[in-house]
Order: structure tokens, then C-alpha cells, then sequence
């Protein structure tokens, strides 16, 4: 979630950077540019982000008629940060390209380096979005070396310095890095009167690491020293604040208040996920507007036009035939798989036995039948009991709790479940996170790292993988599925 709370501090900071008016004939179209984008962070700061983003379109179409490269830079690298906001990486590359290109044509200069500090973040946000936490740190670190060397620094680059600090702190948390804390503090170290709210993404980012250290309560503390200034937070971070605050409060088993923040958490969720839909229904049609000047620039034969028209209209009729092929792909899947739960073909809830698979006669290990029995009987328990969710479960481990040796339970498992035993637990563990999202609505609203902890897996990567090879969809498309009963 790093970057995404950023949008309105960068921006009005790169409004505040370079201020001074031409005194040319770019002078309307510069202050248009910067009349607009200002605009856009009132939206942003309303949760518009419908509005900001069409703004934020038409300041770069006024900045693109000036001169001014850095001006032109900073308009790309908003609209690249709101990209972020939406998660539509790939799209955010793009303008942060643009961005790029811009101010490497600017001398060398403390703007330069600002700029360069900008986008240096940036990158690493996109990173970051994208769970590549060790490659983001690089570039926050780059950033942070970047802003170290201007000569001159005011305010914002004050600003800027603890951003980067910050930065790489929370991506050292999520890389389980001890220097986490270190960075955080030496960001809230640093006092400065421009754009005071990094100081509630700080104090965030340390409940984390304090609740990773399970020093719950003082996560707790840290937290309502952010809800004292609730109205002056961004919608996302607040939502952050709520969730991390169910989670404390979940792990302190205090019920009561996990249910009250995590009714906030999925509250505010909700209605963020609506705006940014809106938001992102904005881009494209600013998208397609620049798509049909360019064409209008490039050629104004109306024969042209038409075939390029026609091509983007068949182009856009077999995407949607294939979204929706797709999406009645996945739902059939997704029906599959709740056919497959309610009819106790992944996790048995009835007291009987699985029919056995069939099994070579030549069986290296024999086991007596009262044994196998009693095992088979055991083992039913044990999938009622959802000790399966334990991360640190092995075959050691279970074989142990059976009373009963490796061998003869990789035997059992194999020959009457017909599958080895990281097979079997990470089935039982799909199975079960599959019944909780479905039959339990807040968990839809749940991200897909706690769902990856909550069923047993170490990691969310491999949690998304193994759900993937065991169901034939991703957990996003279950959740969405799900959401729609």
C-alpha cells in the first residue's frame, strides 16, 4: 500500500517547485496547468478521484503546450501516481516514462535532483505495489542519495528526505529487515512544517513493525495517536488504520473491539473501491481522447480515420468477447469449486472414509489393519480440527500428534487420499479458506496476505500460487465471485 497515500503531497509539491511565471506566451497555459492539477488535489483529498483524474488529464494537455520540461515531467508523474492509486501498474510506467524523458532534458540544478527524487519514488512504489519489496528499497535508497545532494534544500526537499526515509523503512518491514525501525524514527526525527500527514503514515508503518514484534498494545497506542487527527486523514490510510487495529485487537482476543474497526475497515473499504472504479472509468475516456486527437494530428483523411476507428472498434469488440469468455470461464470454475465444498468432495465433514485409491501390491511398507484403521480414524479428526492452518505443520510434525511414524502415515495418505502429504495439507488448507471467503462476508473485504496467514501459508505469493494449481483461478477471482452471492 506504500505510495498510494502520497498523491496530494507530491503533487502539491511539485505545484509549489516551480512557480515562477514565463513571461512569454506560455504564461496561460502554465498557470492553466497548475490551476487544474491544484484542482485535482481538492478533489483527491475528497476521495474524488473521478474528478482529480480528469483534471489532472487536461492540466497535461495544457502543460504539453508550453515549453517548460518540467512542468510537462510533473503532469506525467501525477498522472502516473494516480495510475498507482488504481493499481494499473503497467499504465503508470507509461506516463512515468514520459515523465522521465522530460527531466532528463533539464540542466543540472536542484530542480533536476527533486525531480529525479520524484521519480525515483515512484518506481519504487510501483515496486512495491507489485510485492518486490527488495527492488523497491533500491530505488527509495537511490532516492534518498538523490535528495542528499541538493545544495539548497527548502522545505519540500526536507519533505522529500523523509519520505525517502520512510520509504525505505516500510519496505525493510515487509523484508523483515531490523533497520526498519531505525529508518522510521529517523523520518519522524526529522521536524518540518511542509505536509505534516507523513507523520500518520510513520507512526502506521511502526505499529506494524511493534505488532510484528507482537508488542500488540503499544501497535495499539501508536495507532489512535494517528485516529486523534481522523479528519485530516487520507481515506486509505484511515482504512490501513482500521484494519491494523482489527488485527491487534484480533490477536489481544478482544472481540469486541476487532468487530468495531473491522465494521470501519470494511465500511471505508467499500466505498474506496467505488471511487476508484469511477476513477478509472475517468482515465479511459481521457485516454480515448488523446487516442482521437493523435489520430486527428497524424492524419485528418476521414478515410483513415475510419479505418483506424473501425480496427479499434473490432479490437475492443473481441477484447470484451474475450473478458467475457473469460469471466464465464472463471465463474463456472468458481461454481465448480463451491459444488465441489458442498458436496464434501475437498474436505469430508461427514464421519465415513474416503474410497481408497488403488495401490501397487508391491508396497514397500505394510501396515496392520487395526493400525490403518485407527489411523484413517485419526486423520478424519484431524481435518475436522483445522490444525491443518498451523504454517509449521510437517509430516513429523502430524505423524507425532497421530502417535505414529512417518512412513506409515505417508503410506495411509497416499494410498486412501491419492496424494502425498504437502498435496493433502495444502488442499485442506484451500478447501478451508474457500468455505471461510464464501461463507463469511467480511472476509471478502480481507486482503489476500491475511487470507494467505489465516488458512496456513507463509507467504503471499505462494499461497496465490498454490490456490491457482489447486482451483484453476487466482484468490482475487474467487473473492470476486464470491462477493457477487
Amino acid at each position: 500500500m506504500i505510495g498510494r497515500f502520497f498523491f496530494c503531497c507530491i503533487l502539491m509539491a511539485n505545484l509549489v517547485f516551480g512557480q515562477n511565471i514565463l513571461s512569454n506566451d506560455n504564461d496561460y497555459n502554465t498557470k492553466k496547468s497548475e490551476e487544474l492539477a491544484s484542482l485535482a488535489v481538492s478533489y483527491f483529498k475528497n476521495n474524488d478521484l473521478k474528478k482529480s483524474t480528469e483534471l489532472l488529464f487536461k492540466a497535461k494537455e495544457f502543460a504539453e503546450k508550453t515549453d517548460d520540461y518540467a512542468l510537462i515531467a510533473r503532469m506525467n508523474g501525477s498522472i502516473a501516481h494516480q495510475y498507482v492509486q488504481l493499481n494499473l501498474n503497467d499504465k503508470a510506467k507509461f506516463y512515468l516514462d514520459n515523465a522521465i524523458k522530460q527531466i532528463n532534458k533539464l540542466p543540472e540544478g536542484d530542480k533536476k535532483k527533486l525531480l529525479k527524487t520524484l521519480s525515483y519514488l515512484e518506481i519504487g512504489n510501483i515496486d512495491f505495489d507489485e510485492e518486490n519489496y527488495q527492488k523497491a528499497s533500491e530505488f527509495y535508497k537511490k532516492s534518498l542519495k538523490e535528495i542528499e545532494l541538493v545544495k539548497n534544500p527548502d522545505e519540500q526537499s526536507i519533505y522529500h528526505h523523509r519520505r525517502s526515509l520512510y520509504n525505505i523503512g516500510n519496505s525493510y518491514y515487509y523484508l523483515k529487515n531490523d533497520s526498519a525501525e531505525i529508518y522510521l524514527n529517523k523520518a519522524l526525527a526529522i521536524k518540518n512544517n511542509y505536509n505534516n500527514e507523513i507523520n500518520y503514515f510513520i507512526y502506521n508503518a511502526l505499529s506494524q513493525v511493534y505488532a510484528g514484534r507482537k508488542e500488540y498494545q503499544r501497535a495499539i497506542d501508536t495507532l489512535k495517536i494517528v485516529l486523534k487527527h481522523k479528519s485530516d486523514l487520507d481515506t486509505r490510510l484511515l482504512s490501513d488504520v482500521y484494519y491494523n487495529l482489527s488485527q491487534d485487537f484480533k490477536a489481544l482476543n478482544d472481540q469486541s473491539q476487532y468487530s468495531l474497526y473491522n465494521e470501519e475497515f470494511i465500511k471505508l473499504n467499500r466505498s474506496i473501491r467505488e471511487s476508484e472504479m469511477k476513477a478509472i472509468s475517468s482515465a479511459i475516456n481521457a485516454e480515448q481522447k488523446d487516442y482521437k486527437d493523435a489520430i486527428s494530428d497524424a492524419d485528418s483523411s476521414k478515410k483513415n480515420i475510419v479505418i483506424i476507428a473501425t480496427v479499434f472498434v473490432l479490437i475492443l469488440a473481441f477484447a470484451i468477447i474475450f473478458l467475457l469468455y473469460r469471466r464465464k470461464k472463471e465463474r463456472k470454475v468458481f461454481e465448480n469449486i463451491i459444488h465441489k465444498l458442498e458436496s464434501d468432495k475437498i474436505i469430508s465433514t461427514k464421519n465415513k472414509l474416503e474410497s481408497p485409491v488403488e495401490v501397487q501390491k508391491d508396497s514397500p511398507v505394510q501396515i496392520p489393519n487395526s493400525v490403518e484403521k485407527d489411523l484413517l480414524d485419526k486423520l478424519q479428526k484431524f481435518e475436522e480440527s483445522e490444525k491443518f492452518t498451523n504454517p509449521k505443520l510437517t509430516i513429523a510434525g502430524l505423524a507425532l500428534q497421530l502417535k505414529t511414524n512417518t512412513s506409515y502415515l505417508s503410506e495411509v495418505i497416499n494410498k486412501y487420499k491419492g496424494k502425498n502429504f504437502n498435496t493433502y495439507i495444502n488442499e485442506l488448507r484451500i478447501a478451508y479458506i474457500c468455505q471461510k471467503i464464501y461463507t463469511n462476508k467480511e472476509y471478502q473485504n480481507y486482503k489476500i496476505s491475511y487470507l494467505a496467514e489465516e488458512c496456513g501459508f507463509a507467504s503471499h505469493s505462494s499461497f496465490a500460487t498454490v490456490f491457482r494449481n489447486i482451483t484453476g483461478i487466482s484468490p482475487s477471482v474467487f473473492i470476486r465471485e464470491a462477493s457477487k452471492n
